[in-house]
């Protein structure tokens, strides 16, 4: 799951008026341009690349700002370990290598990251669809034929039979047995239930009386039962009970009450929350807290990113912004919807 960022940083700078045209450069994170905003759209950096748009194609630069890969591409792409996975014009996915060539042949309707070695891989559409992993030659280590996967973290990879979850290893060996339904019916609804990552040991699952985590043999360890629950990051887990978020130890204590409207996973040091209410017409503006749970940036923002590198990108209603860990701006410009920060 660990993902490499590099200290270049996209902006979206508005194009006239309009609060939806744009072009993307990039910051160092001093806030300085190092390289022209000329793009219609940008990625973030990942192992020194970034992908960018032009006029309906994509490429591929590095921290120059010289393409590595021209603007031949229909979609756009992120390195990690050198290998990226890609869609075709058709929508068909493979992977390509630092200098965009096919080093697997785009014939799957999806891959993901490379994740311990190992890509999720997926066939089929709807009903039909099954997972299974390649490793980086393309090799079908495990063939597609699970009902529904997860990446491999600490050796393991969630994976569901019909609609049941456990966990793979490497060898497609179930390791941990599948026994945790895909839905957990509440008072109102139905809802979809995935087991999460491992971390440190410990991954979320749902046990049909709410989610709790799991050791790497299956059992529960810390029971919980939350409405919702996210993997461990940073020595801390996001979890949901009665409407409200708050954060657990590993050990499951409740380290930060549940009072917020949303928190985010903890990213060098601090996380993204929201106190007040969701209503219509009113969206709660979003501060960050540290791990102790005290506020150290006020909630001034319509949305805001993750910290990497030392930066966050937020907007208010009238901009467009790089922060850092003390809430001090080091780049602004005028509103726009940027939409996905790839």
């Amino acid at each position: 799951m660990t993902q490499q960022f590099s200290d270049l940083f996209p902006i979206f700078v508005r194009q006239g008026k309009s609060r939806t045209r744009f072009k993307v450069g990039y910051i160092n994170n001093k806030g300085q341009v190092v390289i022209d905003p000329i793009f219609d759209e940008g990625t973030r950096f990942y192992e020194g690349l970034a992908a960018v748009k032009v006029k309906g194609r994509w490429g591929v630069i590095n921290a120059s700002g010289n393409f590595v890969i021209q603007l031949a591409l229909w979609n756009w792409c992120r390195f990690r370990d050198s290998l990226a996975s890609l869609a075709t014009r058709n929508g068909k996915y493979g992977v390509i290598d630092r200098a965009g060539n096919f080093v697997v042949e785009p014939k799957y309707d999806y891959v993901g990251p490379f994740e311990e070695g190992l890509a999720l891989i997926r066939v089929g559409e709807c009903e039909r669809e099954r997972y299974g992993f390649i490793d980086k030659a393309g090799v079908e280590i495990i063939p597609p034929k699970l009902h529904g996967a997860k990446g491999f973290s600490e050796g393991l990879a969630a994976a569901k039979v019909v609609n049941l979850w456990g966990y793979v290893d490497p060898s497609g060996v179930f390791k941990i047995t599948p026994r945790f339904d895909d839905t957990r019916h509440g008072q109102h609804r139905s809802q979809d239930t995935v087991p999460g990552y491992f971390v440190n040991g410990l991954a979320p699952a749902s046990s049909g009386r709410g989610y709790g985590y799991i050791d790497t043999t299956g059992e529960f360890v810390i029971e919980g039962g939350f409405d919702e629950a996210n993997s461990f990051r940073e020595d801390r887990a996001v979890v949901q009970r009665r409407k409200r978020f708050g954060f657990i130890d590993a050990e499951g204590r409740m380290r930060i009450e549940c009072r917020f409207t949303r928190a985010r996973d903890f990213s060098e040091g601090l996380a993204k929350v929201s106190e007040e209410e969701w209503r219509v017409g009113f969206v709660p503006p979003c501060g960050f807290i540290d791990i102790a749970g005290n506020t150290v940036i006020e909630p001034a923002f319509y949305s805001a990113e993750s910290f990497h590198d030392g930066l966050c990108l937020v907007t208010t209603e009238d901009s467009i912004s790089y922060i850092n860990r003390l809430g001090e701006f080091v780049w602004q410009g005028p509103y726009v919807e940027y939409g996905v920060l790839c």
